[in-house]
């Protein structure tokens, strides 16, 4: 069977569970506006070729990539369909349907109404078309391929967890030698994380628990998990519901199907840190460990690798030189920009997906220092009211975190760290 021409993914997907003839693929609700889709991964010990790729080979037959007698490719069948469906307009992935942690996983998808759709166009999703002029699939990149492929092998390797490597406050050790009494990482592991859509906040959310937080769009995660609320604090997105344009609400959506498993964030009293587990890309800019100044190129976040995008000493270094008069005040907050670049602070407003996260102690230091350097310029009376303790505590803190060499690595850092799903 071969793709002739016109022939579109959703007619061609209708016809297949229409069949009936693959295990696993069926209509979700009576109405058949969605419908759910096998999606075991390889590594599995009962995973069935046969059975648990046979859609994803025959949408390889259908578009003329696979003959019988060609070498078996399921991860490469699989990700050329999941390309398929996540590019085009008539599907959107239903991420708090599915059911990724059962025996038998399966993902869900809407059928786009074709009036919503029309409200989309012009958005930055493109859509190939036919001779015709109607839209199509459009297929996957060799780059696209080879990423989705390489994700779709790590998540078939079962040798570690999602979380950090140590499940304590110690997995961090940056200093050899304990840090000195007063200094407690409970000072620390309190952030403030905020969520911007295309520029608007939308919501603010203050993570308290010691082990740090997961960020992820609401989905159901399976009984036990090891990243539950049990091990770490649940932070979600915002729902994209809550945007007001139709077309930055369709996209949105569409990226928040591309974060299902999310990010982990945790600090304490060296920095934050964050280990990215979801499959889109995410640049971030913040104060860094080998960086003198703030404002210097963001960086990309690798998948599965330990990242330290926050450092607590830089700060309270360039804390005291602005509290002399010396440098500009140090931004004690980090950004991320999910699925998009980010060339620079300035370009934030426009992006669609902006989270923001910073230390509620780097912040209270901050308002602390401001109110000095205010009482120092104004030389009004009132001001000598400024907190005393805060103020101690602040240097105190200083104190202690420049008293340190800072290394250039971590030896427990565990980069490319296997995951499971």
């Amino acid at each position: 069977m071969s793709n002739s021409g016109g022939r579109r993914l959703k007619q061609w997907l209708m016809e297949q569970i229409q069949s009936a003839q693959y295990s696993g693929l069926q209509w979700e609700d009576e109405s058949r506006t969605m419908f759910r889709i096998p999606w075991k991964h390889a590594g599995k010990q009962d995973y069935n070729q046969e059975v648990d790729a046979s859609i994803f080979k025959a949408w390889a037959v259908f578009k003329g990539k696979f003959k019988e007698g060609d070498k078996a490719e399921p991860a490469t069948w699989k990700t050329r369909l999941r390309c398929a469906l996540n590019k085009s307009p008539d599907f959107e992935e239903v991420t708090d349907r599915s059911q990724l942690d059962i025996s038998d996983p399966y993902k869900v998808y809407r059928i786009v109404p074709e009036e919503e759709q029309k409200h989309c166009k012009g958005s930055m999703m493109p859509m190939a078309t036919t001779s015709s002029g109607d839209p199509t699939e459009m297929d996957c990149s060799p780059a696209e391929i080879e990423e989705l492929i390489k994700e779709e092998e790590s998540c078939s390797i079962q040798a570690s967890p999602e979380y950090w490597p140590q499940a304590n406050i110690n997995a961090f050790p940056l200093h050899q030698e304990p840090m000195p009494s007063g200094t407690s990482n409970s000072v620390f592991s309190q952030l403030m994380i905020s969520f911007f859509y295309g520029g608007k906040l939308m919501h603010n959310t203050l993570v308290t628990h010691p082990e740090g937080c997961r960020i992820s769009p609401q989905q159901h995660l399976g009984r036990g998990a090891l990243y539950s609320s049990d091990s770490m604090q649940s932070v979600h997105f915002p729902p994209a519901e809550l945007i007001e344009y139709d077309r930055q609400r369709y996209v949105t959506r569409k990226l928040l199907g591309h974060l299902e498993r999310g990010v982990l964030v945790r600090a304490n009293q060296e920095g934050i840190f964050i280990k990215r587990l979801c499959q889109s890309r995410i640049f971030w800019s913040g104060l860094r460990e080998a960086s003198s100044q703030y404002n210097s190129m963001p960086g990309k976040l690798e998948r599965d690798a330990v990242v330290k995008i926050f450092d607590t000493g830089r700060f309270y270094q360039a804390l005291q030189l602005y509290q002399e008069g010396q440098i500009p005040a140090p931004d004690p907050t980090v950004t991320l920009c999910f699925g998009e670049e980010l060339s620079d602070l300035n370009s934030s407003k426009s992006k669609l997906i902006i989270v923001q996260i910073s230390i509620v102690n780097c912040q209270h230091m901050l308002e602390t220092v401001n109110m000095r350097r205010s009482q120092q310029y104004s030389n009004n009376p009132t001001m000598e009211m400024c907190d005393d303790v805060a103020t101690e505590q602040m240097a105190r803190i200083y104190q202690d975190l420049c008293s340190y060499s800072v290394p250039q690595r971590s030896p427990c850092y565990r980069d490319n760290m296997p995951i499971t799903v």
